[in-house]
């Protein structure tokens, strides 16, 4: 059986290529699940052997077809790969600070093979539990990881999907729109950091966690200065703001951020069928470092932004033109990716996923505290930040390539972003 992949997916696969090459581990994520109480591994193991068994794609792989379109062999159950949990036991009165040191342990290591795309860690921590589940990015995205955990053996998952070679003077169309896009990115190099050249090129991470009134308030004052249902435009101006004075502490010499700003493709009702592979395409924003110093004008350039690109349709255009890039390897594609911004991707990634795809406030039987992902990011930029919420409550995700930031840096960087977020004005 055979899923052909889309041009977002090929765009996925070429990134995770590029991550493997410079890190020796591909473009994977981590979602995590804080529990009340133990979680029984015995219990989870079963549940998981079973759940494998009906869904044999989480063991497939990509190829080519005859025709030349990449796609996504599913092998049948009795060659499925069996899955494993990894298990650790941390001190009773262990902090978070060791929690987290553990969970970077867990998205830090690569597969075991190329038919692995998902592995469970589960941490111990006193009364408390942690379940960390590593998505590889080539076949689920951040709203597919949180569906597939909301899963049930009666859900109808969709895995068809044709191999788009038609409607060409439509895709070259709107790979022409999206060319202009990106020549008119391109006059200047983005704002970067230099990248590590340390051999363990590792990913660290910061998590700010809010509660629900907090959350409320800062939802509340992104709905009054950016307007309503606009609080990735206001989460993604202050994440620039934080990294700003960062950024021109190092001296950078260019004059623009360039963020590629991801949006999920789905309908709600259809994230609980559409669970695996990737279903996104994306805003393409840039901002002048001046734009900046003052965060009025920071968020209506991106507001005036985000809305000039609904208007024209580029995210569908993205899509479109997407699939003309499958017929390039992963390494061409990689090459080509990083010619218009003079090598670079980004400035930094960014991502607000909104409220969480798991609904239920159990995960069979213990409480769920909170939910938040670990996202490894693209090199380059080696740099994110990310946004989600579960339950009424805010997490905020800083990810980083070790060395990319120095310790003051982060915690400069940290501290900026807890006093927006506590709704204390940061205007100069």
């Amino acid at each position: 059986m055979k899923r052909y992949l889309t041009g977002i997916d090929w765009i996925i696969h070429t990134i995770n290529h590029i991550n493997k090459k410079e890190t020796g581990v591909g473009n994977m994520f981590q979602v995590v699940l804080q529990l009340e109480g133990q979680l029984d591994e015995t219990t989870l193991q079963k549940s998981l052997n079973k759940f494998i068994k009906k869904f044999p794609v989480v063991n497939g792989r990509s190829m080519r077809d005859y025709n030349l379109a990449p796609y996504w062999k599913i092998y049948p159950k009795n060659k499925m790969l069996s899955s494993s949990i990894r298990t650790y036991r941390l001190d009773n009165n262990a902090t978070f600070s060791k929690v987290l040191f553990t969970l970077e342990q867990g998205i830090n290591m690569p597969f075991s093979s190329i038919r692995e795309h998902l592995v469970f860690h589960l941490i111990y921590a006193g009364k408390t539990s942690f379940l960390a589940v590593v998505f590889d990015h080539c076949l689920f995205d951040a709203r597919g990881a949180e569906a597939f955990l909301n899963m049930d053996y009666s859900h109808r998952i969709s895995l068809t999907e044709p191999a788009h070679l038609c409607k060409w003077k439509e895709k070259f169309e709107a790979g022409k729109r999206v060319n202009r896009k990106l020549v008119q990115l391109s006059k200047n190099r983005p704002m970067s950091l230099p990248l590590n050249s340390a051999s363990d090129r590792k990913f660290n991470f910061k998590i700010i966690s809010l509660d629900k009134r907090q959350t409320s308030a800062i939802i509340e004052t992104a709905y009054n200065k950016v307007g309503y249902l606009m609080l990735m435009p206001y989460a993604l101006a202050i994440s620039i703001r934080a990294l700003h004075s960062v950024f021109l502490k190092r001296g950078t010499h260019a004059s623009d951020y360039i963020i590629p700003v991801s949006i999920d493709t789905r309908s709600a009702e259809k994230v609980h069928q559409e669970v695996f592979f990737n279903h996104m395409s994306f805003f393409l924003l840039r901002v002048k470092a001046k734009e900046a110093d003052s965060f009025s004008v920071l968020l209506q350039s991106i507001k005036q932004q985000v809305y000039d690109q609904i208007k024209v349709d580029l995210p569908g255009d993205i899509e479109k033109a997407s699939l003309l890039m499958r017929i390039a390897p992963l390494p061409v594609l990689g090459y080509l990716m990083r010619l218009p911004l003079k090598g670079q991707i980004a400035s930094f990634c960014f991502s607000y996923i909104g409220e969480a795809a798991y609904t239920s406030p159990v995960f069979m039987g213990k409480k769920i505290h909170n939910i938040f992902h670990m996202p490894r990011v693209p090199i380059p930029p080696g740099l994110g930040i990310f946004f989600n919420r579960f339950q009424g409550k805010l997490n905020v995700v800083i990810s980083y390539l070790d060395g990319i930031l120095e310790k003051e840096e982060i915690d400069s960087i940290v501290q900026e972003l807890t006093l927006t977020l506590s709704c204390e004005e940061r205007e100069k």
